[in-house]
Order: structure tokens, then sequence, then C-alpha cells
């Protein structure tokens, strides 16, 4: 179940638009999230990215998230901000 969610958009190139979506995931009680560039194919470890099991404080993942998003963070640097954020 996607809990909150939030979308990006970034111009990577003078005519190019990317939109960046960031779901955060409840399931088993533990806190995932995914995050994908919108329109891209889901094998493609560059444009999509979920991180299950993750946390069990809701309050901690949303903040997670919405830094993500407003970061502008892509997937493919999604699960180093994890590392960082979660194990300092």
């Amino acid at each position: 179940m996607i809990a909150k969610s939030f979308k990006s958009s970034t111009r990577v190139i003078k005519t190019e638009d990317v939109n960046v979506i960031y779901n955060l995931v409840f399931k088993n009680a533990l806190y995932s999230f995914e995050c994908y560039k919108e329109g891209s194919n889901g094998s493609d470890i560059e444009n999509y990215c979920l991180l299950e099991d993750v946390t069990d404080d809701e309050g901690e993942a949303e903040a997670f998230l919405h830094l993500m998003a407003k970061g502008k963070v892509f997937p493919v640097h999604i699960q180093d901000m994890v590392v960082d954020y979660f194990e300092e």
C-alpha cells in the first residue's frame, strides 16, 4: 500500500524534462521506498529503485521521502541516500 507519494520535475537538458516519482510503501509494519522516472522501464536500475523494509518509523520515513523529492534525487542514487540517512 502506498502511504505517501511525491513527484518532482527536473530539466536535465535544455529540452528534456524528467518527472521522478517517490513512493513510501507500507507493508508488514515496515516502510519501503520506491523511486522511478515516469514512463521508464522498471528493469533499468538507473530509472527504478525499490528498497524494501527500511524502517518502522513513519515520521522518519516521511521526512526522508520529502527530502528526496525536494532534492530531486534520481533513482540511481536512492540506495546510497538510504544508507547515509538511516545508518548515521
